[in-house]
């Protein structure tokens, strides 16, 4: 029963990971990566269109295989409610699976309504093969130690003092720095690295655009019209929602702590000495807020729209309103 391919292809269709787990061989690989992590990738899948009321397919249907497997037959798991999964079922001798894999270029014999993609990848160092070289274990060797680090900061930290401690991870910053990092975007490593390491650089961007905050404060005190006010919010777009992440704490007022949490984090950061860089954030989406509100779309602009919608940026805004033209214009 072992890898019978009658059984798999019903297991797969009734959403029963219980009994693929039984039908599927402990010893190979599917879609070049464990076993285990096949099927948990692919609960994943069945789950989400679970929280739909779809708890399996209907029906299955054959196609041919556009691209990897090209001129192969290839077979879509369908259900009524739109969901779908295109697979391509090894068999050597049409009895038992040596191999399954998604299939991304599908063409059935029948015209589905095929909505809702249930299929998926994985990435290079994700797969059974995977020989990493140094370069990758360097990068491995500091992402554990960032990742844990920063889970052990339980109590509030200095700015400077996280500043400081974050540059000791200088591989991992040249390493994202340098343009090879697009090159290995497949490696999933690499992608948590990354992601990590951009919510250190959103904090440490706090000190590092202090010199700019302390001038665009005292730039705007000098804006005294709302168009200079404009002008001014567009000179300093590209830092708005900076604090999103952030939350200012109860007594922010006396001791200046804001906490950060993205991901897994909850940082508990100390900005004495930076509150007018907070400040000039806040600044920037209050203004924002403020323009965005007063020159919001009237329902004639929906009715004149041929698709029934407007472009909700505030340069869509004002410019439905015929405002200040000449400055956007000035912006491309």
């Amino acid at each position: 029963m072992i890898n019978s391919l009658k059984h798999i292809i019903q297991a797969i269709k009734n959403f029963d990971i219980i009994m693929l787990e039984e039908l599927l061989d402990d010893n190979k690989s599917y879609q070049d990566v464990s076993k285990s992590l096949f099927l948990k990738t692919l609960k994943k899948k069945f789950n989400s269109a679970k929280v739909d009321d779809c708890n399996s397919f209907d029906d299955v249907f054959f196609g041919i295989c556009g691209t990897c497997n090209k001129g192969c037959e290839g077979m879509t798991f369908f259900s009524k409610k739109g969901y779908y999964l295109d697979l391509f079922i090894e068999s050597k001798d049409d009895n038992t699976v040596d191999d399954i894999y998604v299939c991304n270029n599908l063409t059935n014999f029948t015209d589905l309504d095929k909505t809702f993609n249930l299929g998926f990848s994985f990435c290079k160092d994700q797969e059974v093969n995977f020989k990493p070289d140094k370069e990758y274990q360097l990068i491995k060797t500091e992402y554990k130690a960032l990742k844990k680090e920063l889970e052990n900061m339980r109590s509030a930290i200095k700015l400077d003092d996280f500043f400081e401690w974050s540059n000791k991870y200088s591989y991992t910053r040249m390493f994202l720095n340098n343009s090879r990092v697009f090159d290995n975007i497949d490696n999933l490593l690499y992608t948590k690295t990354a992601s990590l390491y951009s919510n250190v650089s959103t904090i440490k961007a706090i000190k590092i655009k202090s010199e700019c905050a302390a001038e665009a404060l005292i730039s705007y005190q000098r804006a005294k019209t709302e168009r200079a006010k404009v002008i001014w919010l567009f000179e300093n777009y590209d830092n708005r929602h900076w604090t999103s992440g952030f939350k200012a704490l109860q007594n922010w007022k006396k001791n200046s702590h804001v906490v950060y949490y993205m991901d897994d984090l909850n940082l508990t950061i100390d900005l004495t000495g930076y509150e007018y860089v907070w400040d000039y954030f806040q600044l920037i989406d209050n203004t924002l807020n403020q323009l965005m509100e007063k020159y919001k779309p009237l329902p004639e602009h929906y009715e004149q729209s041929e698709t029934g919608y407007v472009d909700s940026s505030l340069e869509g805004f004002l410019r439905l309103h015929n405002r200040y033209l000449d400055i956007l214009d000035n912006l491309k």
